[in-house]
């Protein structure tokens, strides 16, 4: 009864993954679509979904939005955790020393981007300036990301591609996008195989739970920043406190398939109870000189129905993220 209900439900507040009819109990529309540029800011806009790449920031997506409702964290002054980026994976790779490299490469997560418009397709396209890569001597890799409009399904794609520029070094590396979301909110994503992992000094009280045939992580206060690693089935959701449902899917891998000391789901909590990153991964790769390694990652946004329970393990929530990833 109460899947029935959720995809019921999910039916007619998505519009039926098109763009009838807006207003009321019809829900959402995508269409029109257009693709604008004000300055550094490229602007998506699918009807009432609407997407936002800062091209001078790592064209780091700064806002997901429905209906003017926003599911990512904004930008709090001198502060580089907000929105969503793309980091090549595993973090071991950043720095010859192998362990504790941080911060990202810095043209890839936060340098500008330079690119342009596709009007024809209404898509955007950015790609970064070089950087190496510390775990491979001699390295240059270079990352573009592609926005496309995919109004039938009230979606946005967005490509990353990692290419290996240089003359004469391989790299062995992973996709990887960390999208910024509120705390106080709900992520969930599918049960793979395994147990789920916790960085070391992880809050004993940060714990990720089983129901429905998923993995659960209600946010909340911890004593200090923690981690968890999982396999997954290619998806992760978020249940915003603004009553919106973030769903990204990407293709499935297996454990095997992760980046050493990574995996296909990662999700992290900072001590400031500001923000939960809700990470994916692809598989790691071999890429050889001259190479590419593309990777795509479907945006979904859509409104919670009123009276959901946004409870750890609920079915109807569960069912209702299964609804949207098959719209």
């Amino acid at each position: 009864m109460r899947l029935a209900w959720a995809l019921a439900s999910v039916a007619v507040l998505s519009g039926c993954g098109g763009g009838g009819g807006g207003g009321g109990d019809k829900g959402p529309v995508y269409t029109p679509v257009s693709a604008t540029m004000d300055g550094g800011l490229y602007t998506l806009q699918l009807g009432d979904l609407k997407m936002v790449v800062d091209s001078t920031r790592g064209a780091r997506i700064t806002e997901f939005s429905l209906a003017g409702k926003n599911a990512l964290v904004l930008r709090e002054e001198s502060s580089s955790n907000y929105g969503s980026t793309y980091w090549p994976s595993p973090q071991s790779s950043w720095c010859a020393a192998g362990g504790g490299c941080w911060p990202p490469l810095a043209a890839i997560d936060m340098q500008a981007y330079t690119g342009a418009i596709d009007a024809a397709a209404n898509s955007i396209q950015l790609t970064s300036g070089e950087a190496p890569v510390g775990s491979f001597a001699g390295s240059a890799i270079v990352v573009s990301k592609q926005f496309s409009p995919v109004p039938e399904h009230g979606a946005v794609d967005v490509t990353y591609t990692l290419t290996n520029t240089s003359p004469d070094v391989s790299v062995t590396l992973a996709p990887w996008q960390i999208t910024r979301v509120a705390a106080g909110g709900l992520t969930f994503f599918g049960q793979g195989s395994g147990d789920v992992t916790y960085q070391a000094a992880t809050d004993p009280s940060f714990i990720v739970t089983d129901g429905a045939g998923d993995r659960w992580y209600q946010s909340a206060l911890v004593n200090h920043d923690s981690k968890a690693f999982a396999d997954g089935t290619g998806w992760i959701a978020q249940a915003t406190p603004q009553g919106l449902l973030f769903v990204a899917s990407s293709p499935d891998i297996q454990p095997a398939d992760a980046a050493p000391g990574e995996a296909e789901v990662e999700v992290f909590t900072n001590r400031d109870f500001i923000y939960v990153e809700i990470e994916q991964q692809g598989a790691l790769t071999p890429i050889a000189p001259g190479g590419s390694l593309t990777w795509t990652v479907r945006w979904k946004l859509r409104p919670v129905p009123p009276g959901t329970s946004m409870a750890a393990g609920d079915a109807g929530l569960a069912a209702l993220a299964t609804a949207v990833l098959a719209d």
